[in-house]
């Protein structure tokens, strides 16, 4: 039987666990509305909550699932203060996010490091950056999208070529006249 001060951590962590899914629902457009009413898996190979430092780290290639939610990476940290998430850090080989819309079209990120921070509606995507929104694909070093405006900054002004932005954008396919 597990102590009460062993139940607290571990439904602290569970609610951690639900806190990033609840917050990751908007982070990618319009999310399939049915995905925040359906169970969630966690699978990682190791779980470390600090309750001081307000951190819980999941380790050991980690995949959290909640309906068409799938949140995958090699670590997954999240941060809160007085029991509210303030960030989120994914990391990966790539890291990677993605869910339905309500439209039934994928949206898909991924990176070496994602960063949500909650109350600002943003997600970085950093190294490998790559956002996927119905068939066009913005790629960089470094993408920043803010969920709550729908805005996508990405590269800087620095001219390198490995640090372009790279595009590509599909013709929707009602622009398109049949013969």
């Amino acid at each position: 039987m597990l102590s009460k001060k062993c139940h607290k951590r571990l439904l602290k962590s569970t609610t951690h666990g639900l806190l990033l899914l609840t917050i990751a629902t908007p982070l990618l457009v319009a999310a399939l509305n049915t995905d925040n009413n359906q169970s969630m898996q966690i699978n990682a190979g190791k779980l470390v909550i600090d309750e001081q430092q307000g951190t819980s780290i999941y380790s050991g290639t980690v995949t959290i699932t909640q309906g068409s939610r799938i949140i995958s990476g090699e670590s997954i940290t999240i941060f809160s203060k007085t029991d509210e998430i303030t960030k989120i850090i994914i990391k990966g080989q790539p890291a990677s996010f993605s869910q339905l819309n309500d439209k039934n079209e994928t949206i898909k990120a991924s990176g070496n490091e994602m960063i949500f921070y909650n109350g600002k509606d943003l997600l970085i995507l950093k190294e490998n950056a790559e956002l996927q929104q119905k068939d066009n694909v913005f790629r960089s070093a470094e993408i920043t999208y803010n969920t709550a405006k729908d805005v996508i900054t990405a590269g800087n002004d620095d001219n390198a070529q490995d640090e372009r932005v790279k595009i590509t954008i599909h013709p929707n396919d009602e622009s398109q006249t049949a013969e």
